[in-house]
């Protein structure tokens, strides 16, 4: 980290990130240009789900028929017992948004929404190693392999009801970083941030690239639409945002 981002404990790693869901109306344009643009490697499930893997980070899976208004990402994730996982949030202040349904490879899932209204989901399935930590790619923190999704940015309320949620119940680290962030730290995983600033948009997944600015010209040239220039933050990153052939939003990191 830098000394412009405080240090975030890590969690307990009992819960990660196993699994983003990108909405993808339209499914196979999308799929063509995650391939194109950043490796991943994607396979039908059905006529509305394409799921397969990144050069590094959570699994990914793309979605059809995502109703307006929903999340541009959901991220899923790992519980022993999605049921019993489900009645503690309940209690703790979230809601059920789906309930449980089995999905093949991905066990039984769910998706729940936190004190902030803020679309998550549950899956059962095992990872088949231990998963590693994947420290946010700013400042000298290690970085991934370009193409994976590398942090989440969610959408809270406040600073302090939705950070105090997962550190219940998940056993995330959390701490303040800055104005309108908490960085959260599952233990295992991904890493990202609950911010405060812009509620239309609940969750964008980040993607690592070693030039944005680059990028952002090839998400052009390939049906996708930058949105703005490459903004860097000397001694820390640089971030860019972009909508992907399906409309939905997402972010680079580099």
């Amino acid at each position: 980290m830098t000394e412009m981002q405080p240090i975030v404990p890590a969690g307990t790693g009992a819960h990660p990130i196993m699994l983003v869901v990108i909405a993808a109306n339209a499914l196979r344009e999308s799929a063509a240009f995650y391939a194109e643009l950043f490796g991943w490697t994607l396979m039908p499930l059905s006529a509305e789900l394409m799921a397969g893997s990144t050069p590094g980070g959570p699994t990914v899976a793309l979605r059809a028929n995502v109703p307006e208004g929903a999340p541009a990402s959901v991220p899923f994730l790992s519980v022993k017992d999605v049921e019993a996982t489900l009645a503690r949030i309940v209690d703790t202040g979230g809601s059920i948004e789906r309930a449980p349904w089995s999905m093949p490879m991905m066990g039984t899932m769910a998706r729940f929404r936190d004190p902030s209204g803020t679309v998550y989901g549950l899956t059962s399935a095992i990872a088949p190693a231990p998963v590693a930590s994947m420290p946010m790619p700013t400042g000298t923190n290690p970085k991934p392999p370009a193409g994976a999704i590398c942090s989440m940015e969610m959408f809270a309320t406040d600073n302090a009801v939705t950070p105090e949620f997962f550190r219940t119940l998940f056993g995330w680290g959390t701490a303040n970083t800055m104005p309108r962030f908490v960085g959260f730290d599952p233990g295992a995983g991904i890493q990202g941030v609950f911010q405060t600033h812009t509620p239309a948009t609940t969750a964008v997944s980040y993607i690592f690239t070693p030039d944005v600015a680059a990028m952002l010209t090839r998400v052009d040239a390939a049906g996708g639409k930058r949105m703005g220039d490459a903004m860097g933050v000397p001694g820390f990153a640089t971030f860019g945002y972009f909508t992907d052939p399906s409309g939905t939003v997402m972010g680079l990191i580099g």
